[in-house]
This record gives C-alpha cells, sequence and structure tokens, in this order.
C-alpha cells in the first residue's frame, strides 16, 4: 500500500462524499470504487471520519496551490488581473468546484473534527495571494480591511463560477444579457469599488 493508492482513496471518496454526504457512504462502498480491501483504507486513514476530513483538507491545499500557481504565472501582479483568472481557472475546471462546493454544503459531516483540522486555514483557499497584491497596492490598509476585501473578492468569484456552471442558468441568463463577459466586468466593478473603500 502506497501513497498512489492513499491518492486514489482521496479523490475517490472525496466525489462519493460529495455526492451522498457524509453519512450516505459506507468504508465498504468508497473500497468497492477505489478496487481496495476495507484495511486499505483502516491502514491510511484508521476511520471514515479521518477519510472525510483528508477530503476536506485535500480539496483545500489544491485550491490553494492553485491560486499559488495562478498568482505566481502572472506578468502583471494585481488584484484585477488575479480576480480575472481565478474566475476563469473556476470555470476551466467547473466539475472540481461543484464537487469542492457540495462536500461542504452536504450538511452531515463530523463537524467538530472538521473545524479543529481546518482552523489553521484562514479565509478562503489562495486568499493570502489576493491579501498580498492587496498589500501591494495599499499598504497602509487595515488588516481587517484588507481581509474583508478578500473574502467579498472570493465570494464573488467563486459564486459566478458556480452561477457558469449550469448550462440551463447560463441560457436564461443570456436572455437577459447576462454572460461570462458581463460577469467579468461585474467583478472588475467590485474591484474597483474595493479599491475606492482601501484608499
Amino acid at each position: 500500500m502506497n501513497d498512489s493508492t492513499k491518492h486514489i482513496i482521496l479523490q475517490k471518496a472525496h466525489k462519493l462524499f460529495a455526492d451522498k454526504g457524509f453519512n450516505g457512504v459506507s468504508v465498504r462502498e468508497i473500497a468497492k470504487i477505489c478496487d481496495v480491501n476495507v484495511a486499505a483504507i483502516n491502514y491510511h486513514f484508521k476511520n471514515k471520519e479521518n477519510l472525510y476530513n483528508e477530503t476536506v483538507i485535500m480539496s483545500i491545499n489544491e485550491t490553494e496551490n492553485e491560486v499559488h500557481q495562478l498568482y505566481d504565472s502572472l506578468e502583471e501582479k494585481s488584484v484585477e488581473s488575479l480576480t480575472l483568472a481565478v474566475f476563469d481557472h473556476f470555470r476551466a475546471n467547473s466539475e472540481d468546484l461543484r464537487t469542492g462546493f457540495k462536500l461542504i454544503l452536504t450538511g452531515d459531516h463530523p463537524s467538530n473534527k472538521i473545524s479543529a483540522d481546518i482552523a489553521k486555514f484562514k479565509g478562503p483557499p489562495g486568499g493570502e495571494y489576493f491579501f498580498k497584491v492587496l498589500s501591494e497596492e495599499f499598504p497602509n490598509a487595515s488588516i481587517e480591511d484588507k481581509d474583508f476585501a478578500v473574502r467579498t473578492l472570493f465570494t464573488q468569484v467563486i459564486h459566478k463560477a458556480i452561477v457558469m456552471c449550469n448550462s440551463g442558468l447560463c441560457e436564461q441568463m443570456e436572455k437577459i444579457g447576462l454572460n461570462e463577459d458581463s460577469f467579468k466586468k461585474d467583478l472588475l466593478r467590485l474591484v474597483k469599488l474595493i479599491k475606492n473603500e482601501l484608499k
């Protein structure tokens, strides 16, 4: 049993938990989908709660790493360019975004263990790079104001990306002039408002 087995279990369990919730999935079902025995899951994770917990942390870490890579790839490190890059990334990876949100929204997870383990994550995953670009442009703005700006931007980026995941909804919105381009304009307008607030 190696790290690749552990990674396969994490990936497939992540999707199962997102689709069925914590209580709707058994360890036996996970083992069957992963083509491993129950002992392999117990070996790597000890129990279902730990496995669930690690799928959440894996999802957070992956998003953090992706935003980090996007930040590093930007020629111009600005809040505008990072906001649009993250939006485009979430749009291009809509299935991962949906799965991650379904996992959070199932509502039957062992929240006492989850909250203890993810307490170290402050703000949205990858939010530190938004904070960084804001800090470079507004070094005198308070930490509280920049934290608020990061949460507000990230919330809107994710909301708009999730809406764009639904093709039926997109067709209806197109009829009233709402589409990917208008969403990007909205995001840039929000950036402008936030920057005016931070001045």
